[in-house]
């Protein structure tokens, strides 16, 4: 069974977290496999389509990114092959007063040119569309659950978001140190631990400067260092909204639930 997550914000977007942004798995799923979302609650008829739109906009990702892995080596051998052939074609060709510059600049204009090239043509090749079409068909029919703590992510989120962003700043960078209140003993398990996964692949792809901030956050903490300097940062950026404080807190408590 596949499953994804959807978590449910008043304030902020909604997140819709799957496996399916995971590139070296993408040859690996069976088409066949059943697929289910889970949710805190019913979901509406719009919310049902963002999860759709989600879901399809991981696929093209992961699609994409795994046949151009998978050609790599083809693309290269055929950009280099490219690149030597139009350097001693201008070469031969074209006299100028410096030898290499032109030569070198043309090659290398026309090798970026042909590695782009190839890399498009490689995301519409039958074998990506043949397996785009597959996952697509298997994601679009999912089943919809509840799942029992996702609730109480989304209160924490909601409650974060009431906070004044200062003390929240303070309190992960440990510059005050309080405890935040997320899933008790028996909301935690195997679920919990998966989407933590899901969430930290989400930020690695999507968000990539969250997940840069979530880690300079968690190392903090490790240590156990007070760090005022990036307090300051994080409230700077949550002021100019660059940045998902309420998001950023709760991967970092639930990194933290999950050692």
């Amino acid at each position: 069974m596949i499953t994804c997550y959807a978590l449910l914000r008043k304030m902020g977007t909604n997140l819709y977290l799957s496996p399916y942004l995971k590139v070296d798995k993408v040859s690996l799923l069976d088409p066949d496999t059943p697929v289910v979302i889970k949710s805190s609650g019913m979901l509406t008829k719009g919310q049902k389509d963002e999860a759709s739109y989600a879901l399809y906009s991981a696929i093209d990702f992961s699609v994409d990114r795994w046949i151009q892995d998978k050609q790599y080596i083809p693309r290269l051998l055929v950009c280099a092959a490219v690149f030597m052939v139009t350097y001693f074609f201008m070469s031969f060709a074209i006299r100028d007063p410096i030898p290499m510059v032109d030569e070198m600049l043309v090659s290398t204009g026309v090798t970026i040119f042909c590695w782009i090239t190839l890399a498009k043509r490689d995301t519409r090749s039958s074998v990506a569309l043949q397996r785009r079409y597959e996952l697509k068909a298997q994601a679009g029919s999912p089943d919809y659950q509840q799942q029992e703590g996702l609730f109480a992510l989304e209160a924490f989120l909601q409650d974060l978001a009431g906070l004044d962003m200062q003390d929240v700043c303070d309190n992960l960078c440990l510059v005050e140190k309080k405890d935040f209140d997320l899933l008790s003993e028996d909301q935690r398990g195997p679920w919990s631990e998966e989407f933590f996964s899901l969430l930290l692949l989400h930020l690695k792809v999507r968000q990539k400067g969250l997940y840069r901030m979530y880690k300079r956050v968690h190392s903090v903490r490790e240590d156990q260092k007070p760090n005022l300097r990036l307090a300051q940062r994080l409230f700077h950026l949550s002021m100019q909204q660059k940045i998902d404080l309420p998001l950023l807190a709760l991967v970092v408590v639930l990194s933290e639930q999950a050692s």
